[in-house]
């Protein structure tokens, strides 16, 4: 029977060590990603770092334990999914501003 003794949680989690952050980045490069993480102060939890944007602004909490690769992914999605919002709003502009000015809405 093998009896595993529980390792002590040392006082400078290395999930939060800046080289990780560093190296974890350089892997988002690698991939082509735009985006980067980095150690967060908005989650007491010690697994979970920021997800940033191409302009390094925050977007999201993500776990820890995610893999370069996830967390790529992830964005891609972010990505999609805000320039679908972005397209969206924009043909309600213009849809608003044609009705405004009394031009009849175009076909697609």
């Amino acid at each position: 029977m093998i009896i595993h003794a529980k390792v002590p949680v040392m006082a400078h989690d290395p999930i939060l060590d800046p080289l990780f952050v560093e190296s974890f980045n350089a892997d988002l490069e690698a991939l082509g990603s735009p985006a980067r993480i980095a150690k967060t102060d908005l989650s007491s939890s010690a697994d979970m770092f920021e997800l940033l944007d191409d302009e390094g602004q925050f977007v999201t909490l993500f776990p820890a334990e995610a893999t370069p690769e996830i967390t790529a992914a992830a964005y891609r999605l972010y990505a999609q999914g805000l320039h679908h919002g972005l397209r969206a709003g924009e043909e309600l502009a213009w849809s608003k501003l044609r009705h405004l000015i009394g031009v009849a809405p175009t076909e697609r």
